[in-house]
């Protein structure tokens, strides 16, 4: 292994004081360099989409390659399938279908050197729609977005959400009309959940899903479209598991970095990692759009500030400053108002 040593000298009350730092590259066993990522889910009341990749070495320059030609099929059981087409490499998409909610289902997966992978036999999860999408000015200068759901109290009570936000922005220096004002589409990266367990009623009212910073998303409006999950408990603690092992990393009281495995199976290898969690469960949306020229006047210069032009000076400023088709489209979303 090769290793990197870094020796810091400094002088500090008149004592110098010396302190070396070692570079940490892991030895990571070739069989672990390669695992099955399984992304998506099966969603019983329309199209489902699963993509399929392959996990790299932290000791390369590598990204994780998609998993092309793998035949993958729903089937419930009684053994009844539903195939799926691949298109881009490594995305497999299923037909439009309803699926019996009387039955469960699993994920198969044959790859094209002849793996075969499944998903555990889940029963059919259906998600109640979001009642209402809400929102307020924070005392900052941001928004914050609360949301509100209402399920049956036999039902399941665990929550996920997903959110795209569309904002739009105008370049300082248009070569032409049409490309001044484009819009751009953000997606959530953070996992977001709830449950309403220690709850009489199986329902959130205003529950405070996402807090805007005041900035230049927020000057001329900002529309956001959140997808809701209910889930198994099996499947929100995963995603919990998740959470913490991706997002709760920087103290000395932060859990280890560590592989998460969900409910996917190698069918010749138990011991073989896949990593992906399959749930069963539909899909609910609704969207919500923050009108810019709600918020109290006058704002502070500041936060209409978008980095992205901060070069945007002289003869010589970068193409991004002239044509905002380059960070997003010029075509007005059908839901802009």
């Amino acid at each position: 292994m090769r290793r990197l040593l870094l020796c810091i000298f400094g002088l500090s009350g008149g004592l110098l004081l010396g302190g070396c730092v070692d570079r940490y590259v892991p030895d990571v066993p070739p069989a672990e360099r390669s695992n099955l990522v399984v992304d998506g889910f099966i969603n019983p009341l329309g199209t489902t989409v699963i993509r399929l990749s392959r996990t790299f070495s932290v000791n390369t320059k590598n990204t994780g390659s998609a998993e092309a030609r793998a035949r993958v099929t729903i089937q419930d059981e009684t053994g009844r399938s539903y195939s799926f087409t691949e298109g881009p490499a490594g995305t497999y998409t299923s037909a439009a279908q309803t699926l019996d909610p009387a039955r469960q289902y699993q994920l198969r997966i044959t790859t094209a050197q002849g793996r075969t992978y499944a998903s555990d036999l889940l029963p059919v999860v259906l998600t109640p729609p979001i009642t209402d999408l809400t929102w307020q000015v924070t005392p900052g200068g941001g928004a914050e977005v609360f949301l509100s759901t209402r399920g049956a109290n036999n039902a399941q009570r665990f929550y996920r959400w997903e959110y795209a936000g569309t904002w739009q922005f105008a370049s300082p220096g248009a070569i032409s009309p049409d490309r001044r004002v484009c819009w751009r589409t953000d997606f959530s990266t953070a996992i977001l959940q709830s449950n309403t367990t220690q709850l009489s009623q199986n329902s959130l009212i205003d529950f405070p899903l996402l807090t805007l910073l005041p900035g230049i998303e927020l000057k001329y409006g900002y529309s956001v479209l959140v997808r809701q999950v209910t889930q198994t408990q099996g499947e929100y603690d995963y995603w919990e598991r998740l959470r913490k092992s991706t997002e709760n990393l920087g103290t000395v009281n932060d859990p280890l970095p560590s592989r998460v495995t969900g409910n996917m199976h190698a069918l010749a290898d138990p011991a073989e990692p896949v990593l992906g969690y399959v749930g069963v469960h539909s899909v609910t949306e609704k969207r919500l759009f923050i009108n810019g020229a709600l918020f109290p006047t006058p704002r502070p210069e500041t936060i209409y500030f978008d980095p992205a032009y901060a070069n945007c000076v002289g003869a010589d400023a970068p193409a991004i400053c002239s044509d905002c088709t380059l960070r997003g489209t010029n075509a007005k979303p059908s839901f802009w108002p």
